[in-house]
């Protein structure tokens, strides 16, 4: 804890780490408003549903304690990892809000009806949260997976997110929240949202991961100079230059 408290007092009063942070909640929001007038368009202009290889032998289940309070809980324990080290915030936060515009885009370009799920509805709150339009691409598939990315240096959270992925990829197909290829798709496009962030948050995630970088192991120094020397005795000689003066000699 006393560390957690050092990281905060030494981030926060850097004016670069609080500029990123802002520009992410901020990115964040516009994201958030992009999404919701997104889901809003679809599920008014849907269509008709279509059938499914999955889903035409598969379910309906009702899985809505899992879909909406496994979504909840996933969202309590990622909090509290990007709380635990505040150097995580800015690119988790500005990784999160470009995979919710590139999803608002899909979104808007596919107005297709759900799958026929079980007629019992939920609160009129969840309701509008939950269930809408939002077909292509599965978010609650894609955000595990791109928390998996994002934590890959850390195998017991890399785990624990690749499971969490698998749990609800599985959930919204018993459910029939989704269609197949809302899930398939949801992991390809979300690992180029990853390499995108990445690419254009690149100090946000050095960043993110320097809380880590020293617990990673370095070799003995022993070791190092085996390997250097290693190197250098299978290294391909380099010719030896005789200077020459340009009129008589050319080497002796």
């Amino acid at each position: 804890m006393q560390d957690t408290m050092r990281l905060y007092r030494t981030l926060f009063g850097t004016r670069a780490y609080v500029r990123s942070l802002c520009e992410g909640a901020a990115f964040l929001s516009a994201s958030s408003i992009a999404i919701f007038a997104a889901v809003t368009y679809a599920t008014v202009h849907a269509s008709n549903h279509v059938t499914d290889f999955v889903l035409s032998r598969v379910g309906p289940y009702n899985v809505r304690f899992l879909f909406i309070y496994g979504t909840f809980t996933a969202f309590v324990i990622t909090a509290g990892l990007l709380a635990w080290r505040p150097n995580r915030l800015p690119f988790a936060l500005k990784a999160t809000a470009l995979f919710l515009v590139v999803r608002a885009v899909f979104v808007a370009l596919t107005h297709m009806a759900p799958s026929p799920i079980d007629p019992q509805q939920p609160a009129p709150f969840f309701n509008s949260i939950f269930y809408g339009g939002d077909l292509f691409f599965s978010g609650h598939t894609g955000l595990p997976f791109l928390a998996a990315l994002a934590f890959w240096h850390i195998p017991p959270w890399r785990t624990f997110y690749l499971a969490l992925t698998v749990f609800f990829g599985s959930v919204v197909l018993l459910g029939h929240y989704h269609y197949s290829i809302d899930v398939v798709a949801a992991l390809f496009i979300t690992h180029g949202v990853f390499q995108m962030s990445r690419w254009l948050f690149g100090r946000d995630y050095a960043l993110f991961r320097s809380s880590e970088n020293h617990a990673v192991p370095r070799p003995r120094r022993g070791v190092r100079k085996r390997v250097e020397k290693w190197v250098e005795e299978h290294s391909p000689k380099r010719p030896t230059l005789i200077p020459v003066d340009g009129t008589a000699r050319a080497s002796e």
